[in-house]
This record gives C-alpha cells, structure tokens and sequence, in this order.
C-alpha cells in the first residue's frame, strides 16, 4: 500500500460533510394556522347544544295533545337549524383536524427521511473512520520497520562516524545520501501519520454530532408520532359526534314530513315549511351537481372497459313494478326529476335494485341519515357523460370508486330520507361536452318490462 494518506478517501470525506449539511438544513415547514382552532369550534359547538337543549326542553314540557302543530313545527324547524350549524362546525373541526393530521403525516415522513440519511452518513464515517485507522496501522507499522532497519544497519551515528567507517570518499556519500532519502522519508511518514490522526479526530468529532442529531429528530419523531394518535383520537370522536347530531336531523325531520301531513295546506306554517323544503332540494341539487361536475365523465368520454357498457340502459328494479310518481314532476305540481319504482309482486321494502348500466360509482352515502331527504343514495357514472342516481335506499353494497356491472345488485329499496313509503328514486342526468349538467327523463333511457 502506498505511503501517502488515500486522496479518494479524503475526497469522499467531503462530499460526505457537504451531503450532511444539505440534509441537516432542511426543516419541515410547521402548517400555516386556521382561522379557527378546534377548542374554540368545540366551544361553538357546546353553546348551540345549550341552546338545543334549552329548546328540547320546551318541546317536552307541554304535552303534544295541547300544543298547535305549527308551535311544535316551529320549534323542532329551530332545532334542526341549530343541530345543522352544529354538523357545519363539525364538518370545518374535521378538515382542520384532518388537515393537521396530514401535516404531521409529512413531517414524520420528512423526519424519517433525515433519520434514514443520517443513519446512511453514519455508516459511511465509521467506513472512512475504519479505512483511516487501518492507514494509520501500517504507517505506523512502516514507520517502526524503517527505525529498526535503521538502527541494525547503524544509520544513527553522526557524519564523523559516518566517514570514519567508510572505506573511501565514494563510500561515504553513498552512505549520506541514502541516509539523508531516509531520514526524508521518515519525515514524510510522521506528517503524514499525524495528518491521518488529526483526520480521525475530525471524523470523531462529525460521528458524534450526528449520533446526536440522530437522537434529537427520533425524539422528535416519537412526539410527532404521540401528537399524531392524539388528532386521529380527534378526529374518530369528532365524526362519531357529527354522526350523532345527523342522526338527530333525520329522526326531527321525520317528525316534521309528518306534522306536514297534518297541516292546512292554506296555511302560513305549511307555506313556510315548503319554502324550507324548496332550500333543501337546492341544497341537495348542490351536492349532486357538485359531484357530477367533479368526478363525472363528458358526453363524448369513451367509456372504462371496465364497465363492459353496451349502451343500452336496463331496468333497475326487477320483479313486476309500477311508478308511483314520474318526472318530471308530483301529481301536485312540485318538480319530481326522476321516477318512482315500487314492486307490486313482492314486499317494496327489503327488494333489491341493480344498476341499470356498467360503471363507476362516485357518490354512495349509506348512513341511514336525512341528506337533504335522498337518505341512502348513490351515483353511477356510465361514460359519455351518463349518470343514474338510485336514492331513499334500505342499504347499499356499493362504495364511492367502485365499478360495477350492468344488472347487478347495488342495493335494497327502503324509505330513508324524505318519503311518504318505501320505493326506489331513479334519476338519470346527462353532462354535455360543456361541463353542464341537465337533468332528463328516465323514461327515455329505460322502459319498464
């Protein structure tokens, strides 16, 4: 092995301490705050419930038999809203939660990440901390051998005694000069010696500073990590709670589709109720507009493979049915944009119903609740900008992202949501080469057996 320290080595050396710098600069940038923290929406929260509980207190405290159905109306209408600017506040402390989860998601990744380079860089100083001490063995090794040569062969006496033992001139300065490359060379070991020292000493000094910076981000990890199991425990409780107050919405509006039942058709409370009821119908018209528009194919969008789509439309309910409202409106005048399926064979509540067509579903709400009176409802999106919605569902089978096929059972009919019985709602809505979404009749899509 050559004498001279390796210059790759050192070369290495620096890309290493470089590589180091870089890694150990970057910082997870902390996520920007929330106008509103959770503890101040749980405290919005908790005064809406005084005030749900205040009004529920008054519902009970005067028998049904002696109070108007309008007052009663009135007051479960104001819970309702209450109970709903509680699910808003729910749903704002979920995405604030949500999206913190997600920041500290990336910070522990980030901080992995760190930990993984440094444990790398580690590894490649105790490498060049290795390949250093076995350079300093043998330059020791050759320093020691070349004292001993010298001191057998009497290479220490001075230049008198030199020229006294030589035999003549030519001897003696054949002598000095090797002694003369020695002692050199012994030199050039010993700087070169200490030169590896000094480096082994550095490369010491940068281990231990990693190892502590090791220990500080996995320290920085496992708190990341506690925070992070705290916000999912957040979160759980926060969607059990929102799944609660949802679950009030539906049975209070049940109440009042019945007390409508009762109402004068004449009257103000009646009026008024349809106008809340016209606001609801925008509200879910929102949301499947949204959905359509956000996840639903073009008319012109060859369709998946997948969906095995034959471009013609089946039936979704078997069994022998008959419609008990058409689109695109009630026998009353309200507008109705789709059909109303029942079976008249069998038991309508509990029947299955099929998709009428290949595709992919990109809504499906399945917890039993009022939304906006479709209760359990779903969307099927076909390819070319076809889409069936199948709404008031006892149960479905089927998740948002799942594909299905033509004719396959999707769910069973049931009343969830706003309905006078158990039927299926069958829609189909068309979203041109525009992105403009229209709602059509179903009728010329399907034809009943």
């Amino acid at each position: 092995m050559s004498l001279k320290t390796d210059k790759s080595i050192k070369k290495r050396l620096a890309c290493i301490a470089v590589a180091l710098i870089c890694v150990f600069t970057s910082m997870a940038i902390p996520p920007a705050s929330a106008e509103k923290t959770v503890e101040e929406l749980n405290n919005e929260i908790a005064k809406i419930e005084q005030d749900i509980q205040e009004n529920q207190e008054k519902l009970d405290e005067v028998e049904d038999d002696i109070r108007t159905n309008e007052d009663k109306l009135n007051d479960l209408n104001n819970q309702i809203d209450k109970i709903n600017d509680q699910i808003d506040l729910l749903d704002e402390s979920i995405d604030i939660l949500n999206g913190d989860i997600n920041s500290i998601q990336n910070n522990i990744e980030v901080t992995a990440n760190d930990i993984d380079e440094i444990n790398l860089r580690r590894e490649e100083i105790l490498l060049q901390i290795a390949e250093t001490e076995s350079l300093m063995a043998e330059t020791e090794e050759m320093l020691l051998a070349r004292i001993r040569e010298n001191y057998m062969s009497g290479g220490t006496g001075s230049t008198l005694e030199l020229l006294l033992s030589s035999e003549d001139m030519a001897t003696f300065f054949a002598r000095k000069e090797l002694l003369t490359r020695v002692s050199e060379e012994d030199t050039r070991l010993i700087t070169g010696l200490s030169e590896d020292i000094n480096e082994l000493n550095s490369l010491n000094a940068e281990l231990e500073a990693k190892k502590t910076e090791l220990e500080e981000k996995e320290e920085s990890l496992n708190t990341q990590m506690s925070t992070l199991t705290e916000k999912q425990d957040d979160l759980e409780s926060s969607k059990q709670i929102q799944q609660g107050k949802k679950n009030d919405v539906t049975d209070k509006q049940n109440e009042v589709k019945y007390i409508l039942e009762d109402l004068d058709k004449d009257s103000d409370a009646y009026k008024a109720a349809i106008k809340r009821k016209e606001k609801e119908r925008e509200a879910l018209e929102a949301q499947i507009e949204a959905a359509i528009k956000q996840e639903g194919s073009i008319a012109g969008d060859e369709p998946d493979e997948e969906y095995n789509n034959d471009g013609k439309m089946m039936w979704p309910v078997p069994g022998s049915t008959r419609l008990t409202a058409t689109y695109p409106s009630y026998s009353d005048g309200s507008p109705h944009w789709g059909i109303d399926i029942v079976r008249t064979d069998v038991t309508t509540k509990g029947s299955p119903f099929r998709a009428a067509q290949g595709g992919e579903v990109i809504l499906a709400l399945n917890d039993g609740n009022w939304n906006y009176g479709f209760g359990n409802y779903c969307i099927i999106d076909h390819g070319d900008g076809k889409h069936t919605l199948y709404a008031h569902a006892q149960t479905l089978y089927v998740s948002k992202g799942d594909i299905v096929q033509k004719g396959e059972e999707i769910g069973r009919i049931g009343d969830t949501g706003n309905t006078t019985g158990p039927h299926l709602h069958f829609e189909v809505r068309i979203k041109n080469s525009n992105g403009d979404v229209s709602r059509v009749n179903p009728l010329n899509y399907v034809s009943k057996p």
